[in-house]
């Protein structure tokens, strides 16, 4: 029952995700940042996994830039909006496939030659992510590029009002193709959602700081090649390790 509420949380979001991430600064600047930091890879060394890709953005766009993706998440209702922008392009060197990376997190995955694996708002949410990132990791050649972006403390209710209030009102001053008024829903959506994973996060999330992220990190045998904070209020890291020769 529990683990069905679980999907019953991230189906509903499906639903506003785009809308937020999409528009809102933060993350349009950390997915900025990931591309700029995949700028010197070769689409020819191999896919990418975008591992919880949610309703598929991240990978779509990786896919629209050359490189062969693949893109795993436990949403079915997500995967059919990602699927949907797939076929809607026909971006044939992408791929998604639905499973639950708390289980066997490689199954399924062996047949593809994988160059890097990204875990953007992802691994925090697994019940033993040292557990699923070794066995992703395990997918990788040496050398191979992990890019993670994980909460290292909460937010509070005031930062994300004061951030979503500023966008709101300059998105209604340049009149974009929303409403204030719906933009405002969709922000006053999501930081319920981030505080109910914020109330959550002891029993059911994880976070680190730096020095935990670097533990992490080292015990799955890869090596930190930059850190820094990022997303809103620099309240996540954003991390690119290598894995070891």
């Amino acid at each position: 029952m529990k683990e069905r509420s679980g999907n019953q949380l991230w189906d509903w979001m499906a639903f506003i995700y785009d809308q937020f991430y999409q528009n809102f600064p933060p993350y349009l600047r950390l997915h900025q940042e990931i591309f700029k930091n995949l700028a010197g890879s070769s689409p020819e060394e191999g896919y990418l996994l975008d591992a919880g890709c949610g309703t598929g953005l991240l990978s779509v766009e990786l896919a629209r830039r050359g490189y062969p993706v693949v893109g795993v998440d436990r949403s079915s209702v997500m995967l059919r909006q990602a699927q949907a922008k797939k076929d809607g392009e026909k971006l044939e060197c992408l791929f998604f496939l639905e499973k639950d990376l708390n289980a066997n997190a490689n199954q399924d995955l062996e047949g593809f030659l994988f160059q890097g694996i990204l875990l953007i708002h992802s691994l925090y949410l697994m019940k033993d992510p040292r557990m699923t990132l070794q066995k992703l990791v395990a997918l990788l050649p040496p050398g191979g590029l992990v890019i993670l972006c994980n909460p290292w403390r909460r937010i509070t209710p005031g930062e994300f009002l004061r951030e979503g209030r500023s966008f709101s009102l300059k998105a209604a001053r340049e009149k974009r193709g929303f409403s204030f008024l719906g933009i405002l829903v969709v922000m006053l959506a999501m930081g319920a959602l981030n505080m109910l994973i914020q109330k959550r996060k002891k029993s059911v999330y994880h976070c680190w700081n730096e020095e935990e992220m670097s533990n992490l990190l080292r015990s799955c045998h890869l090596q930190i090649r930059w850190l820094k904070k990022s997303c809103l209020a620099d309240s996540h890291l954003l991390v690119a390790a290598a894995k070891e020769g």
